[in-house]
């Protein structure tokens, strides 16, 4: 498997392959469902978790939807941050609407690293 930069989706024949076909990003696709290894690792990180962040998600499509009830069930805190109202904002421990996410990962990054 070969990778690209990210960047080559912006230019206009960036999906393109040499090959003749066409290039897609390492990501589930609506409609897709999730590797087994990647959906089998996220069952495990999840039932570990202390924390469990949910970073713009409707929370309506599942199986993702799952992880985050079933990390609070186990005890987890679960923060939310998400433009719009989820399911799961009355059980979230803390709910950060109307703010842009790459702000508040800035900001969590900074606080990391003082």
């Amino acid at each position: 498997m070969r990778e690209y930069a990210s960047s080559r989706y912006l230019e206009e024949t960036g999906a393109n392959c040499e090959c003749g076909g066409f290039l897609r990003p390492s990501v589930v696709l609506f409609g897709e469902g999730l590797p087994p290894f990647d959906y089998e690792r996220a069952e495990e990180w999840t039932e570990e978790a202390d924390l469990f962040i949910v970073l713009g998600s409707s929370l309506l499509v599942s199986p993702a939807n799952l992880f985050p009830r079933r990390a609070k069930q186990r005890g987890a805190r679960l923060v939310i941050v998400n433009r719009d109202t989820t399911p799961l904002d009355e059980r979230a421990d803390m709910l950060i609407q109307n703010e842009p996410i790459g702000s508040i990962l800035q900001r969590t990054e900074k606080y990391l690293n003082a």
